[in-house]
């Protein structure tokens, strides 16, 4: 899989782009992927509201991961 990224003015990732032909084999592995429950998307639809809401709370992956490996040194 290639995706190509989308980018702001200021160079922060904003999209994601998949090749249709890479988005048609993980629907068809996956197809069952849209059948969430409601109340997994209610709790999803919060979580995302609460990202939007609070920007400054994110955390780069890379960070996380970082400080996963820090704490299993401990």
């Amino acid at each position: 899989m290639t995706p190509q990224y989308t980018y702001d003015n200021n160079g922060n990732p904003i999209g994601v782009f998949i090749p249709i032909k890479d988005w048609n084999s993980i629907t068809e592995k996956y197809s069952d992927i849209e059948d969430i429950p409601e109340w997994e998307q209610k709790h999803i639809d919060q979580r995302l509201d609460y990202i939007k809401k609070h920007p400054d709370q994110l955390v780069p992956i890379e960070d996380f991961i970082a400080e996963l490996d820090t704490d299993d040194e401990v």
